[in-house]
């Protein structure tokens, strides 16, 4: 059982307990907690260990379960979300990659820059966020200011970097959100310097997690940034005949193979031996506080998974249809963005590369939720035909320059 050995803040309103915390020495290996320990909400539990053996030998995991819903937490691999559970039914989806990969097992420039998928096995994964998207050459400058060639390797570092401050927290006033907050740096000497504060949490009881980013550039002069989020899903939201639902204002397909499948690129097919991902970029309308959402939406309409953002920091949304046969990773990525996951010289010659200033923030907010009996999804698809009310959708049939390379 875990030790009330945190902190409280000077007016009491949330609990603290630092797990990890790289300067000041602190590390925590093993740690829980439950309501049943804190007098702030019911049924609840976190639970923090080390994982052993294998690929996964270092790894720490911290499992938030609300009493309705939980999801597990790796602050070894970038605080992403490895998996989750709702009334019994799983999230994520079966990768290939079985187990959780140490990042000290991952040569990002492995395959001609494919490396990362060797660890990609997540439900909910960053990409970023120095840069994100299609492996692809880039020019920077050396630390003597010469312009050098380099390769940024498929979706960057962030997913694959340890956080260096690990904290649970508790509120400890209605509605006694709890959840984990986390510190990760991306840096380098005469590179990029930039720091991850993350907070993952959710409500006692609740079907959602929410996730609160915040970018800053440590530099003393401006740098770029990018932020993807790669939201997984596979059986049993993914099945023949699940539909995305979406405020659709523009969609193009990313490339020829996907311009086959354009007639029906919001439907998804059975699993298939031999499938080639298809990739669509779309433009998505929002409400008046600039909020959208997207919703998977199983066969029967009685299961459903919902992403919510605001589109003016995350611009963009990615829908990655990989229904190949089940042991290849039958899988659909739901992923909004700064920008679409194109080679980044691509997309900084579109103005979809973000730009800060020194010290400067950059705030992001994605909201997941889980659907379960046709009242509840027909509630969530109803969300979105409001976001989209009498306004049509533009389908391209083929690439567009805007959107992708062609």
């Amino acid at each position: 059982m875990g030790q009330l050995s945190g902190s409280k803040n000077q007016n009491s309103q949330v609990y603290c307990k630092t797990l990890t915390d790289v300067e000041k020495g602190i590390y925590v290996e093993d740690w829980s907690i439950s309501s049943e320990e804190v007098d702030a909400g019911e049924g609840w539990k976190i639970e923090k260990r080390r994982l052993h053996g294998g690929v996964s030998d270092g790894v720490d995991i911290i499992t938030v379960d609300n009493g309705n819903f939980s999801f597990i937490v790796v602050p070894t691999r970038g605080m992403g979300i490895w998996k989750g559970e709702c009334q019994g039914i799983s999230l994520g989806w079966d990768s290939p990659v079985k187990c959780l990969v140490h990042p000290r097992h991952v040569n990002l420039e492995s395959r001609g820059g494919l490396g990362w998928l060797d660890g990609f096995n997540e439900w909910i994964v960053r990409c970023g966020i120095a840069s994100f998207g299609a492996p692809g050459f880039d020019v920077l400058r050396d630390n003597q200011g010469r312009e050098m060639k380099v390769m940024l390797t498929l979706h960057g570092k962030i997913a694959n970097i340890p956080a260096s401050v690990v904290k649970v927290k508790i509120g400890l006033k209605p509605p006694f959100e709890i959840g984990v907050e986390g510190v990760v740096y991306e840096t380098s000497m005469f590179g990029s310097n930039l720091k991850l504060s993350t907070s993952i949490t959710t409500v006692p009881g609740s079907n959602t997690l929410k996730i609160s980013d915040i970018i800053e550039n440590l530099r003393s002069f401006p740098d770029e940034t990018q932020l993807l989020y790669h939201c997984n899903f596979g059986s049993p939201f993914l099945e023949k005949g699940a539909r995305l639902v979406a405020p659709i204002k523009r969609v193009a397909p990313r490339d020829s193979v996907a311009a086959k499948g354009i007639d029906a690129f919001n439907v998804f097919g059975a699993p298939e031996t031999g499938f080639v991902e298809q990739v669509y970029f779309m433009d998505l309308f929002s409400d008046n506080e600039d909020r959208t959402r997207t919703v998977l939406v199983n066969r029967d309409a009685t299961k459903a998974v919902s992403v919510s953002f605001s589109k003016k920091n995350l611009p963009c949304f990615t829908l990655w249809k990989n229904t190949v046969a089940m042991e290849d990773g039958y899988v659909v990525g739901l992923e909004p963005g700064t920008s679409f996951p194109n080679p980044k010289r691509f997309e900084r010659e579109k103005g979809r590369v973000r730009v800060l200033k020194p010290g400067e923030k950059f705030q992001a907010e994605v909201a997941l939720s889980v659907h379960l009996g046709e009242d509840e999804v027909a509630k969530a698809v109803k969300k979105v035909e409001a976001i989209r009310g009498e306004r049509g959708s533009t389908v391209y049939e083929k690439p567009i320059p805007e959107f992708s390379l062609v």
